[in-house]
């Protein structure tokens, strides 16, 4: 999902302009499910988060239908929210830059604290953490596309141009293990 300056307060606040959202299946852990939630594009290797927000991942459950039901799922009736919220930046000594820490609640209320830029991220029972800057992984070549609406021919090449690489964003990722934090799930 993607939602660039949608609305008053991502104008006002950069840092709360959501760029994109992912949830998929970790490639390293099975029955683990990483949630990333990117935001502040354009992000300088020394940006970080805003101490003034929550940062809330949602997740509800769903089941398939009937192949021929029009509505292909159903949400379940329980949700669970992962809040993460930061701390101001407090300024670094010049050389490191500025050092900021997380703390990531889970629907039990267990916390996992972690520190911005932590390679290794905070970890506590079925959690993981990380955030910090890093590469948008938005690909998108935005000539051709711009072209092609112009024109309503397609423009695009091969290869293409990636508007945004070299970019960073500032990235919050959760992996939880779907057993442990989603117990009761219907």
């Amino acid at each position: 999902m993607s939602d660039h300056i949608s609305g008053p307060r991502a104008l006002a606040e950069p840092m709360s302009d959501i760029t994109d959202v992912y949830a998929f299946p970790s490639p390293e852990r099975s029955g683990h499910l990483v949630l990333v939630l990117n935001t502040l594009p354009f992000a300088a290797p020394s940006a970080r988060f805003s101490d003034a927000l929550t940062y809330r991942f949602r997740l509800r459950p769903v089941t398939a239908r009937a192949g021929t039901d029009p509505a292909l799922f159903t949400a379940g009736a329980r949700e669970f929210t992962f809040d993460c919220v930061f701390t101001a930046a407090a300024d670094g000594n010049g050389a490191s830059g500025s050092h900021q820490a997380g703390v990531c609640t889970t629907p039990a209320g267990a916390t996992v604290s972690f520190r911005v830029d932590d390679e290794q991220g905070g970890a506590a029972d079925g959690i993981r953490v990380f955030a910090g800057p890093r590469w948008d992984p938005f690909i998108m070549d935005a000539p051709a596309a711009l072209e092609t609406i112009a024109t309503g021919k397609l423009a695009f090449n091969d290869p293409g141009a990636i508007f945004l690489d070299g970019k960073n964003v500032l990235s919050l990722v959760v992996e939880i293990d779907c057993a442990t934090m989603l117990d009761g799930a219907d």
